[in-house]
């Protein structure tokens, strides 16, 4: 993949229904470009499919944690394109200190959570990581709708 398949992918992430002319006209490429495109990304699997998201689809991903991300060199911005474009990456936050980055990450089991931590440690400039499950909230709720709507944005 490419940084026009992250953008695009981001794009679809945010509005899965937009039409393939918007998507076209904020890629600044072509229509035929986009569902080219497109239809390669589905070919190899990188989409799997559209889908509306519901409030409660947060809550039924069960398996949570924060990865502590270590990016080398002057990788931080691709390496935040690639993140961006995995499904299981709910939120992405910059920090200071030893670590550069803070995910948030929701999978449905630990199978899935395996699989998502492994292509997070394959990223081109991902030096290190460190991961925490997320065993109990014991205060406030997963998330709220205000929430989700920050973590899609």
């Amino acid at each position: 993949m490419d940084t026009l398949d992250y953008r695009l992918i981001s794009l679809l992430r945010h509005d899965g229904r937009r039409s393939v002319s918007d998507l076209a006209s904020d890629l600044k490429v072509s229509r035929a470009t986009v569902r080219a495109r497109m239809e390669k990304l589905q070919e190899t699997g990188e989409i799997l499919g559209y889908t509306a998201v519901l409030r409660d689809d947060w809550r039924d991903l069960p398996i949570r944690a924060v990865t502590l991300v270590l990016v080398e060199g002057h990788n931080t911005e691709p390496a935040i394109r690639a993140l961006s474009a995995m499904t299981e990456v709910r939120a992405i936050h910059s920090t200071n200190g030893k670590w550069d980055l803070v995910l948030d990450i929701a999978t449905r089991d630990l199978s899935a959570f395996d699989d998502a931590l492994n292509r997070i440690r394959l990223i081109d400039g991902i030096a290190g990581t460190e991961t925490n499950l997320l065993l109990t909230t014991r205060k406030g709720p997963l998330v709220s709708a205000s929430e989700y709507k920050d973590v899609q944005s």
